[in-house]
């Protein structure tokens, strides 16, 4: 199973976050079956996530996590060993996050982690029929990667 990381901008020096979320990124994959996938994660600085956010959802502004799923193009499938998508965590704001709600930099960044595989496997809250099922796979899965970590409170 492979997972790609990348330390980017501030984040560079991030070495033994990225080792833990590389850990956390393969047990994530193994758990939904998906070991043949690959997956990419980020790990950045403010700058650089809010460059993504910009282009991709019109938001000018940095966030904590963003998910670019792979998806069909042109009416072809997804193949089975194809790409799963890429996860782009900011550091930054995951590490003021973190402080505010009483959590370390690695629970808050594992939990992001969680998060946006989530929205790679399909999962939203947009809705509340989609929120609580995004909720449980993520409460299922932060129990197969962090087990006995808390939950940080979400919006949705």
């Amino acid at each position: 199973m492979a997972v790609d990381l990348a330390l980017e901008g501030l984040a560079a020096t991030d070495v033994s976050l990225g080792k833990l979320i590389t850990k956390a990124a393969r047990a994530l994959l193994d758990a939904v079956k998906m070991k043949q996938r690959a997956l990419s994660v980020v790990l950045t600085d403010d700058a650089h996530i809010q460059a993504l956010n910009a282009q991709w959802r019109d938001e000018d502004k940095p966030t904590d996590v963003l998910s670019f799923p792979v998806e069909a193009v042109d009416g072809m499938p997804v193949f089975a060993r194809a790409p799963l998508g890429d996860i782009v965590i900011s550091v930054e704001y995951t590490r003021r996050e973190a402080a505010l709600i009483g959590h370390t930099l690695e629970a808050h960044a594992t939990f992001l982690l969680v998060h946006g595989f989530c929205h790679l496997l399909g999962h939203d809250h947009l809705e509340p029929a989609e929120a609580q099922a995004m909720r449980a796979e993520e409460d299922r899965l932060l129990a197969i990667v962090a087990p006995g970590r808390a939950r940080p409170p979400t919006p949705y």
